[in-house]
């Protein structure tokens, strides 16, 4: 009975590609033939000033650009179940997706991403707030805000722009990439997203909360660094910490290259903590069962670092 139960489920599964290659032969391959909620192009104008966005999404790519004609205005692909309010009102502009709810909801197709493109006049604003949930966001390094705060579900950030005071970016599974950023402070926070961060200059506090996600820095100059994380590993190349520098690790690795700061804390439970420094330290190492390898010392900052089966190895990297 079992043979011959996968036997027919086979057959069908056979047929089932057979008659689904046969239905795309015959709409010649235009898969847009079978979509039950055709997206269109939609312009929103924007009337009123305003120095502050804020945007509610839900599946759509959120981005940018420079308007042509010195007028703000939002260009979005959308369905019929999901469309969007966009007004300015008390000096902020709001983008909000409407997402229609029915019995039908769960056989809707659309194979076209949708998207909301707002078309800004003005390079500087005194504020950025984003929520989405599956939906990406891109913010261009044109931009410059007061303070920025995104958040979103699945959803992948990249933040290319300026932010005067804070700047603060929460994900669940997506992923986090900032590129050339400045702010006052830096708050970054992922479950099982990555988060990487390159040329960045912070005049504050740098904060990377991860649990299985990986951060990796390259080029980062702040006061101070602070790093929590669960089975994430993180690499630090060309860091520079005015202040202190705090990781903290269960299973991740800690690895730095070329990378300094006043006082270094790592402590990690089976992680290695590896890599080159560039100003001699005094050295308080402890690991229950791993291998340490430090150079002596009896000048510099203070490097605290405590492991229980992780290896220690680090050097100092020789004067130019």
């Amino acid at each position: 009975m079992k043979k011959a139960a996968l036997i027919i489920a086979a057959i069908l599964l056979i047929a089932g590609i057979i008659i689904g290659v046969v239905a795309l032969a015959s709409a010649k391959f235009d898969y847009h033939m079978f979509e039950t909620v055709p997206s269109e192009m939609k312009d929103y104008p924007v009337e009123g000033e305003f120095h502050r966005i804020e945007i509610h999404g839900n599946t759509e790519i959120i981005q940018f650009a420079q308007s042509s004609d010195g007028t703000a205005h939002v260009l979005c692909r959308e369905t019929k179940r999901n469309t969007h309010t966009v007004k300015a009102e008390d000096g902020t502009l709001k983008i909000i997706s409407e997402e229609a709810t029915g019995r039908h909801s769960f056989i809707d197709i659309s194979f076209e991403k949708e998207l909301i493109t707002v078309y800004l006049p003005n390079d500087a604003y005194e504020m950025l707030s984003i929520e989405t949930q599956t939906g990406d966001a891109e913010v261009p390094d044109w931009l410059t805000f007061g303070s920025a705060v995104i958040h979103g579900s699945t959803a992948d950030v990249r933040f290319d722009a300026k932010a005067d005071h804070t700047l603060s970016i929460e994900t669940s599974t997506g992923d986090i990439s900032l590129n050339g950023v400045s702010a006052e402070a830096i708050a970054c926070t992922a479950t099982t997203g990555d988060v990487r961060m390159t040329n960045a200059v912070c005049r504050g506090d740098v904060s990377v909360k991860v649990s299985t996600g990986e951060t990796i820095l390259n080029g980062l100059t702040a006061a101070s660094f602070t790093s929590g994380g669960s089975t994430g590993d993180i690499v630090l190349e060309d860091v520079l910490i005015d202040g202190t520098l705090s990781v903290e690790r269960s299973t991740g690795e800690v690895t730095f290259r070329n990378s300094d700061a006043a006082e270094i804390k790592v402590k990690t439970s089976t992680g290695d903590v590896t890599g080159t420094l560039l100003t001699d330290k005094i050295f308080e190492v402890h690991s229950s069962t791993g291998d340490i390898r430090v150079p002596d010392s009896v000048a510099g900052g203070k490097c605290e670092i405590t492991t229980t089966t992780g290896d220690i190895s680090l050097r100092i990297a020789p004067k130019a």
